[in-house]
């Protein structure tokens, strides 16, 4: 399963956002059922930014979502980013390579 979210940092938070969400990346790629995950930047709209997932099933990654809400460590539900512009989407994979 593929899951992208893509947001906007918050007015002056681009870096501040960058650094946090860095910082927890070893723990979510450790993380049982995560196969990888790549943070990206739009190269000509800094601060507005994706991370695309993919993880075993679905199950692992609400596993995932809620021991990040337990443990206070969620980034995306902070005054870093731009609520607003907070969009996630599921994919099934159909064919990769």
């Amino acid at each position: 399963m593929i899951v992208t979210i893509a947001f906007t940092a918050a007015a002056g938070k681009r870096d501040e956002l960058v650094d946090a969400l860095t910082s927890i990346l070893p723990d979510t790629r450790a993380f049982v059922g995560c196969n990888s995950i790549a943070f990206t930047e739009v190269d000509d709209s800094p601060g507005s930014l994706m991370l695309i997932e993919d993880w075993e099933s679905q199950e692992q990654y609400e596993a995932y979502k809620t021991w990040r809400r337990e443990s206070g460590t969620s980034v995306l539900g902070g005054d870093l980013v731009d609520l607003d512009t907070l969009t996630t989407k599921y994919f099934n994979v159909l064919d990769a390579v």
